[in-house]
C-alpha cells in the first residue's frame, strides 16, 4: 500500500463507534518540503484520491466491500507528516468536492 499507486485502496474499516461508516485510508509517507516536492505530493493525493472515487462511482467498492452498502462513506488520508499550507488548501477543496457528492472527507496526522 503506497501513496504512489493510485489503482490501490490502502486499508478501509467501520469504527466500533460507528457502525454507519466506512473509512477508506490513504496511507501518505511522502514528506512536503520544497515547492517542487509539495507539487509532486499534491499531484500523488490527486491520484490516489482520484482512484478512490472510481472505485466508488463505479461500485467496485460494493463487489470488494458488500457492507459498505448503504453507509456512509469517508476517505481519510493518515499522513506521516505535517501538511503544508498548500496541502490543507488542497485538502479544504476536496472535503467541499467530495461533500458535494456525499463523500466525507478527512486528513489525520499520524507521525508513527
Amino acid at each position: 500500500m503506497s501513496l504512489t499507486d493510485p489503482n490501490i485502496i490502502d486499508m478501509w474499516g467501520i469504527p466500533k463507534s460507528d457502525s454507519g461508516t466506512i473509512i477508506l485510508g490513504i496511507a501518505d509517507h511522502l514528506q512536503w518540503g520544497n515547492k517542487t516536492l509539495q507539487a509532486e505530493h499534491l499531484l500523488a493525493l490527486q491520484r490516489k484520491i482520484n482512484g478512490y472515487i472510481a472505485f466508488i462511482e463505479g461500485g467496485e467498492i460494493y463487489n470488494k466491500i458488500p457492507a459498505a452498502l448503504g453507509m456512509s462513506l469517508v476517505i481519510r488520508v493518515y499522513g506521516k507528516h505535517e501538511v503544508s499550507e498548500r496541502g490543507e488548501l488542497f485538502f479544504e477543496r476536496v472535503a467541499e468536492l467530495l461533500r458535494a457528492v456525499g463523500i466525507g472527507f478527512e486528513f489525520v496526522f499520524k507521525a508513527d
